[in-house]
């Protein structure tokens, strides 16, 4: 017994041998994927128009063709990004989750979704539906 094939645990389907972990490599290298696991409450997509939910969800379908590197390219107003230091945040996040610093991204305009990114994950804490809501536009 156990002399037969070995087993593939976290390999990819196909045969390759190369785990998905290897396959993504860098951060910057990867495709984008989005977490609304810890948006807190308030400022989830319950709280945006249709016409909001419906161009949050139409740009990061568009985000998704592209890698990290490649949209940190693009500008902060269309698919791009920015970050932004905590103290200009006007929310708080739980101690688990706090950052020193925030990714923002663009939904609806100039809009804003805000929280941070872990690997090719941007975790999503704040959906802006009215302008200065989460942070001063300035």
């Amino acid at each position: 017994m156990g002399g037969g094939k070995k087993k593939g645990k976290g390999t990819r389907p196909g045969g390759t041998g190369e785990t998905l972990q290897e396959k993504s490599g860098d951060a910057a290298s990867g495709y984008p994927s989005l977490c609304l696991r810890h948006v807190r409450q308030g400022y989830g997509v319950e709280e945006l128009s249709e016409g909001q939910r419906s161009e949050f969800l139409v740009k990061w379908a568009k985000r998704s063709r592209f890698t990290w590197a490649e949209l940190q390219l693009h500008q902060k107003h269309g698919l791009g990004f920015e970050y932004l230091p905590a103290h200009q945040i006007k929310k708080v996040a739980p101690d688990a989750l706090a950052q020193n610093k925030y990714m923002v991204v663009r939904h609806e305009g100039n809009l804003p979704a805000v929280g941070y990114k872990v690997g090719d994950t941007f975790y999503v804490l704040w959906i802006e539906a009215c302008y200065g809501d989460v942070y001063n536009h300035g």
